[in-house]
């Protein structure tokens, strides 16, 4: 996409960085459905929990950019919400390669929510008014590295303007751009079929989303003891409330993740639908994302989930694979 006569930041090394690694003691699998289940019972009608042979996830409805969840699986929190408050700090402009570095993972596959890579629209820096739209994007990433080939499965969506009828406008990425800014919360590993969590949730009878209730459970049984799962979500039934942020973002001063709150579309996708993205138990102090997902659908629509807007109706079916590792890479240097 040309971008002519525009002045962007160079890419950030996140090898040179702030990373901080925690090697997790992962329970089994069977350990964490033992966990999560009685939790999942309380807020859902019908639910489930088992350990699984993962099915072939580059087939529809999900398809990801490889089969499984398999082998030196990590999670990663890069960046966080203090990059959008007060303003949006457009040098934080991040590459996908370098995970391939920071893991020595090959194949390498990454999966998870983030903000685009604003300058492939074409977005200067200053950010003109006909083109700020572009500057703020939500990213559904989904990428394998094989060598030095590149399989680029990723979803970009955004708003084209602050009015709630607006069109959700929908780009996918060519294998050449692996970037991303702002902030990012990826499950990664080898992407090879195994065991994995299968997770099927029904008829939502409490207050929690399929995220939170699965996040409050692993807390609840594991305490401060870090479980960081990663994966893919189907919603099969009923439709999801997700947001797109508006394009006022880039020009509004914030003050709080509240005021941020107020500057988000709010849409609801109809199914089916999927998500990908990461839930972590308990943050130790590093300004965590504890839970994150995006969503796409076979009809260019997409954004961040919140929770499902037809409890009677709603069926998730999720596949889970399990951190060996969580790694926060570009920790601010305050918290909200």
């Amino acid at each position: 996409m040309a971008t002519e006569n525009c002045n962007f930041p160079s890419t950030l090394d996140m090898n040179e960085l702030p990373i901080v690694r925690i090697k997790l003691n992962t329970p089994p699998l069977k350990c964490i459905v033992k966990a999560i289940l009685p939790d999942l019972l309380d807020n859902f009608e019908n639910a489930s929990a088992e350990v699984v042979q993962c099915p072939d996830l580059t087939q529809p409805p999900f398809n990801l950019a490889s089969e499984g969840l398999n082998g030196d699986e990590n999670v990663f929190d890069i960046g966080d919400i203090t990059n959008l408050i007060p303003s949006i700090k457009r040098e934080k402009l991040y590459n996908i390669k370098d995970l391939k570095r920071i893991t020595g993972s090959d194949p390498l596959v990454i999966i998870g929510a983030c903000a685009g890579p604003y300058p492939f629209f074409g977005v200067d820096s200053e950010a003109s008014i006909l083109s700020l739209y572009r500057l703020i994007n939500l990213c559904v990433e989904n990428v394998k590295m094989t060598g030095d080939r590149v399989k680029n499965g990723t979803h970009v969506h955004m708003m084209k303007s602050d009015d709630a009828a607006a069109e959700c406008c929908h780009k996918s990425l060519p294998d050449d751009e692996m970037r991303f800014s702002m902030m990012a919360n990826f499950f990664t590993s080898n992407g090879f079929k195994g065991e994995v969590l299968k997770i099927v949730c029904e008829i939502r009878k409490g207050p929690l989303s399929f995220s939170t209730c699965i996040r409050e459970a692993l807390e609840k049984h594991f305490g401060d003891e870090i479980i960081a799962i990663g994966g893919v979500i189907l919603i099969e039934n009923g439709k999801v409330k997700v947001h797109v942020i508006k394009p006022s973002l880039a020009k509004i001063p914030l003050q709080s993740e509240k005021e941020l709150g107020k500057l988000v579309n709010f849409i609801e996708l109809s199914p089916p639908s999927v998500g990908v993205g990461c839930i972590v138990s308990h943050d130790p102090g590093l300004n965590l994302r504890l839970q994150h997902f995006h969503l796409y659908t076979d009809r260019n629509q997409g954004g961040h989930y919140h929770i499902d807007t037809e409890p009677n109706t709603i069926k998730y079916t999720g596949y889970f694979g399990v951190s060996k590792q969580f790694t926060k890479i570009d920790q601010s240097n305050f918290m909200l």
